[in-house]
């Protein structure tokens, strides 16, 4: 099926929602659209294995087998691209004034999400840009680690659960280093095993300038990024308190299963927990038609794009969504600034984690494109190559993979090169600003700034060219998940009441509502909404 096609149906159920809740209904209907809709997204460019990564800019051995260098979907751009000045580049992302575009209705629990999905298999290399720390696989390591050994230092051995610890009456991951004795200039970690979780210069690189009385506090966690943000942690925290609950669960019903068996077990419901959350919550929040995706089970292995996943460079760069970053974070009658809310464990604590959640359901993010980055990211950073701000490193690293132009991949995406800057956005002062930037030749846009430029089909909460590649990348990602597989999708794989827990999670809500105080108070949502969600 076309893009004409689908934009007919799109433009059909953005006038009439109540089709797509009809849709929703209805079983067999809402798995046959959806297998639909996600072999359109996952048909749109050649699957893979990929020619290319960023080994080599030809096809070698080492590019087609060698996961620990990143993919890319297109070889090199030729010659020289004579691209603009990097400086007026970055401007384009910058806020004006420090106001905020907000989003229509996607709330800043849905960027918290986001940031901490992305994290456990967007990985750079921290010494070597080519290269990344990935597993390629959703695999929860946010809280298991991204290897074994770090699972080990993780888990409690005792139930199957995480280690953990008890605040005000609530369960939260355990301190990384002794609160009474570290100080910034000398860590005290908590425990030996801590100490070995993540390598020294990676914590010094996240926690360079963090406060002394934070920075005591920070939580052991599976990456060391786990403390940058408080929604970060807030995600942390639920998925820890979800795994250890599940292991009661299964204690109860397999007294004679030893700490290993409950782990394991565990830990494959709640990957499948988070792939569903993913397609039926996140993904489709990706529009405004109130249909929740939910393919067949076993549908993708049918299919030519079912092959292993290679993260590609492309996927980490289109994400970079600080636009849905605010101006100030608002917790009851209270407002935080950025610098207040990253990592803030404390400010965590003070809160709880269902205040923290229902403020950020009821606030809405910012709106995903140019104008409307925070000023933090464009400040200098205190490490790091030439103290370039983050979003100058982000235009940076794309030009040296000589990433081809937004039409290329346009083109390599099933899709119609643009043939001039109107097609691309309706705002005039950007179209104005991209053409004395590209000499009026929209084929020399670069691919970065295109698809955060290119206007939001009605109903859509990104430009059409970045929704098709995250759809591709999502899908793919998501679906070859070797536990969603036919043949280890089952009771053996889960247990009967791992199962049951499976087929009662449909959302992010209901994994909330399951591990918060008052949780008829809480309202978990990726929209906006002024009342707790009903599931």
């Amino acid at each position: 099926m076309d893009d004409f096609f689908f934009q007919i149906v799109f433009r059909l159920v953005n006038r009439f929602p109540w089709i797509g809740r009809i849709a929703s209904r209805i079983p067999w209907l809402r798995r046959l659209i959806s297998d639909i809709f996600v072999n359109w997204q996952a048909y749109a460019t050649n699957p893979r294995p990929r020619p290319f990564s960023m080994a080599s800019p030809y096809t070698t051995w080492q590019s087609l087998t060698d996961r620990t260098f990143t993919g890319r979907h297109l070889p090199e751009a030729e010659g020289d691209q004579n691209l603009p000045n990097l400086e007026r580049v970055v401007n384009l992302w910058k806020r004006k004034e420090h106001k905020e575009i907000p989003s229509v209705d996607t709330s800043i629990l849905f960027s918290f999400f986001a940031q901490w999905f992305t994290d456990s298999f967007l990985r750079t290399d921290f010494r070597d840009r080519r290269k990344n720390t990935s597993n390629h696989e959703i695999d929860l390591c946010q809280i298991y680690g991204l290897r074994e050994e770090v699972t080990y230092r993780l888990r409690l051995k005792k139930d199957g659960k995480l280690k953990y610890q008890i605040i005000d009456g609530e369960m939260y991951p355990p301190f990384l280093f002794n609160v009474e004795e570290t100080t910034q200039g000398n860590w005290v970690f908590a425990s030996e095993e801590f100490e070995k979780l993540h390598p020294r210069f990676a914590l010094d690189f996240v926690f360079n300038n963090v406060p002394e009385e934070r920075l005591k506090r920070m939580f052991a966690t599976g990456l060391e990024h786990g403390n940058s943000s408080i929604g970060y942690t807030i995600m942390n925290t639920i998925m820890l308190r979800e795994h250890n609950r599940i292991c009661d669960l299964l204690k109860e019903t397999h007294s004679q299963w030893d700490d290993e068996r409950l782990f394991q077990t565990a830990r494959n419901v709640m990957i499948v927990l988070l792939i569903q959350v993913v397609l039926k919550d996140y993904v489709s929040r990706f529009t405004q038609f109130n249909f929740t995706l939910d393919p067949t089970p076993g549908m993708a292995e049918k299919q030519r794009w079912y092959r292993t996943n290679w993260i590609s460079l492309e996927f980490n760069l289109l994400y970079r969504w600080h636009s849905m970053v605010p101006e100030h974070y608002l917790v009851g009658n209270n407002s935080y600034t950025l610098d207040e809310f990253r990592n803030n464990i404390p400010l965590v604590m003070h809160y709880g984690i269902g205040s923290l959640i229902t403020a950020a359901s009821t606030q809405k993010a910012g709106r995903i494109g140019l104008y409307n980055t925070h000023g933090f990211f464009f400040d200098p950073l205190p490490f790091g190559t030439e103290n370039q701000s983050v979003m100058a490193r982000t235009i940076e690293m794309g030009r040296q993979a000589k990433l081809r132009s937004f039409n290329d991949y346009r083109e390599a995406f099933s899709m119609p090169r643009l043939r001039s800057f109107e097609e691309l956005t309706s705002d005039a002062e950007l179209q104005r600003e991209l053409k004395e930037l590209y000499h009026d030749r929209i084929d020399d846009l670069e691919w970065q700034v295109g698809i955060f430029a290119e206007d939001h089909d009605e109903g859509f909460s990104l430009g059409r060219l970045m929704v098709r590649m995250v759809g591709y990348d999502a899908f793919t990602h998501a679906l070859t998940n070797p536990l969603v597989s036919t043949y280890v999708h089952n009771e053996a794989t889960f247990s009967k009441i791992g199962q049951l827990v499976i087929e009662e999670t449909n959302s992010l809500a209901d994994i909330v509502q399951r591990n918060v105080k008052d949780s008829d108070k809480v309202v978990a949502s990726f929209k906006t909404s002024t009342r707790p969600s009903v599931n």
